[in-house]
């Protein structure tokens, strides 16, 4: 199921329902895709069959401000726009047949942080979390920029603004503002990792730059439930050699069958 939703603000946001014939499972979860990202990634699409072939509903969709269907510029893109789609999404989900509670939740990079976020939140409401590659807080992600991209990080922040590209949609080509990093540092997902009471798996890759070891352990460190981390091989942040979306998707599903 396919369709388009509105924000309070009339913004459409683009929604995806599969597994609808698990409904009578009861299971349900959501995964949001990255910064300038959309529901269509390896890093969502894997997650996502790994949930539907463990009998889950999962809802996807493309954030505002982002490379998706949704309404938005990429230069408004944000940690709280991200956060706030998702609980947009959610309030949409729970009028329709097929939600339950609680939830899974899964996030790629800013999704992650996003997914994470409304975890802490609301820890009832969630019963699996998968960060993958996730932005786990303003200081860390500045961190990660300036030990392993520091001429372009500040290139950013002296300019204000970034060129990002989409290479198999130039059309949607456009300008990242460096009001995204100022928009990060209000959250520090590490320091109330502790607030999370479900059972989570946290995946990065072994030669990820932005959503580093360093990072992921700080965020390991700080969970108190039940929890997993585990780094797939010669893998970046954006999944892009062939073994890594199905490193990924094993990875997800056997978590999951291990702990619904």
């Amino acid at each position: 199921m396919k369709t388009f939703i509105s924000n309070q603000q009339g913004e459409k946001i683009a929604v995806s329902v599969e597994g609808l014939e698990h409904s009578g499972n009861r299971r349900l979860a959501f995964v949001q895709h990255g910064l300038s990202g959309h529901k269509g990634q390896v890093m969502v699409r894997r997650p996502l069959q790994a949930f539907v072939d463990n009998g889950f509903v999962v809802v996807s969709f493309d954030s505002r401000h982002s490379f998706g269907a949704s309404d938005g510029s990429l230069e408004f893109a944000t940690l709280s726009s991200f956060v706030e789609d998702l609980k947009t999404v959610i309030d949409w989900a729970a009028q329709q047949p097929f939600y339950a509670e609680p939830f899974a939740l899964s996030g790629h990079s800013l999704g992650g942080g996003s997914v994470l976020k409304y975890a802490e939140d609301h820890p009832e409401r969630v019963s699996l979390l998968v960060p993958v590659a996730a932005m786990v807080g303003g200081k860390y992600f500045v961190r990660s920029r300036l030990l392993n991209e520091h001429d372009s990080y500040r290139q950013w922040q002296r300019e204000g603004r970034i060129y990002r590209e989409n290479k198999n949609h130039p059309e949607l080509n456009g300008w990242l503002s460096f009001d995204v990093v100022r928009d990060m540092l209000r959250y520090d997902l590490v320091r109330d990792a502790f607030l999370i009471k479900c059972p989570t798996l946290v995946i990065t890759g072994d030669q990820d730059p932005s959503s580093t070891l360093y990072n992921n352990n700080k965020l390991f460190a700080g969970l108190q439930s039940p929890k997993k981390m585990t780094i797939l091989k010669q893998c970046g942040h954006l999944y892009e050699k062939r073994h890594n979306g199905s490193d990924l998707y094993q990875t997800v599903r056997a978590w999951v069958e291990e702990n619904v």
